[in-house]
C-alpha cells in the first residue's frame, strides 16, 4: 500500500467521523438547545388574551408576517421600530414612531393582503394603546386601503385625535368607532398637486397610519401597541353626525 494511498483512507476516515452526529452520554437535545441560557435574562412577556371579537391583527409583536410591512415619509423620517423601552401593554414590545413635525409626514403599518370589514361599519371599532414622549401631541389616526379601486393610489379616511381624547405621557387606550371615518376617502395627488376625494374601500382595508400636519406639534414622538380592528366596540359618545363628511 503506497503512501498516497494511505493519506487518502486516513482522508475518509477523518471526514466521516467529523461529519457524524455527536452524543453525550447523559445529554439529551434541550440540554443542548440551553446551553447557553445562563449568559441570557429572558424578560417574561405579558400573555395575550384570546379575543374572538378580533377581525385583524395591524401590530401586536410584530407587523404580521407574509407580506405586512412599514413605511415612513417623507424618506428623511426615522423608521419605525419595535422596542422594549416602552413598556407595552400586551407582550414585551411596543412601536416607537417618531414623525418630523415641521412637515407633512407621517408612519404606516400595513397587513398582507387586505380585509373586508364591511361587515363591521356599523358596530366595528379601532383599538389600540398609545402614549407620548411630552403628553398633548397633534395628530391625525388614519385608515388605509389597498388603492387596488384607485389606481393603486390607496385612500385615506381620517379623525384628529384630539377629538378623540388626549394623548398623554402614560398608556391611554383607544377605541374609535369605524362609522366615524365615513365613506370619503382622499389621497394626494403629486402630478397635479391636489387631494383627490373618492369613496373609501372598506371592503380593502390595508392598515393603520399615524400622520402629523406641517408645523403642529414642536416635535412628535410616541409609542403606540397592540393595534387591532374589532367587530364590536364602546358606543360612540360624541358629537352627533361627525365627522360632518362620510360622502362624497
Amino acid at each position: 500500500m503506497n503512501a498516497k494511498y494511505k493519506k487518502a483512507i486516513w482522508t475518509c476516515a477523518l471526514a466521516t467521523l467529523l461529519c457524524a452526529p455527536l452524543s453525550f452520554a447523559g445529554y439529551g437535545f434541550s440540554d443542548y438547545r440551553d446551553r447557553d441560557q445562563y449568559r441570557f435574562v429572558q424578560k417574561e412577556a405579558k400573555p395575550f388574551r384570546p379575543d374572538k371579537e378580533v377581525v385583524s391583527v395591524v401590530m401586536r409583536e410584530a407587523i404580521p408576517r407574509g407580506g405586512g410591512y412599514t413605511y415612513q415619509y417623507p424618506r428623511e423620517n426615522p423608521e419605525p421600530f419595535l422596542t422594549e423601552k416602552a413598556g407595552a401593554m400586551e407582550g414585551a414590545l411596543a412601536m416607537e414612531i417618531e414623525l418630523i413635525a415641521s412637515d407633512y409626514s407621517g408612519v404606516a403599518i400595513c397587513i398582507a393582503g387586505s380585509v373586508d370589514l364591511t361587515p363591521y361599519l356599523e358596530e366595528g371599532v379601532l383599538e389600540f394603546w398609545i402614549k407620548g414622549a411630552k403628553g398633548g401631541e397633534n395628530a391625525l389616526f388614519v385608515l388605509v386601503d389597498d388603492g387596488v379601486k384607485s389606481g393603486g393610489e390607496s385612500l385615506q379616511v381620517k379623525l384628529r385625535s384630539k377629538s378623540l381624547g388626549e394623548i398623554t405621557t402614560e398608556w391611554k387606550h383607544f377605541s374609535v368607532p369605524l362609522k366615524l371615518f365615513g365613506n370619503t376617502g382622499v389621497y394626494w395627488d403629486v402630478k397635479n398637486t391636489r387631494e383627490v376625494m373618492l369613496p373609501f374601500a372598506w371592503s380593502n382595508f390595508k392598515g393603520f397610519r399615524l400622520e402629523v400636519r406641517k408645523d403642529e406639534n414642536e416635535s412628535f414622538k410616541v409609542w403606540i401597541d397592540d393595534i387591532v380592528i374589532k367587530k364590536h366596540g364602546k358606543p360612540y359618545e360624541g358629537p352627533a353626525y361627525y365627522p360632518f363628511r362620510n360622502e362624497i
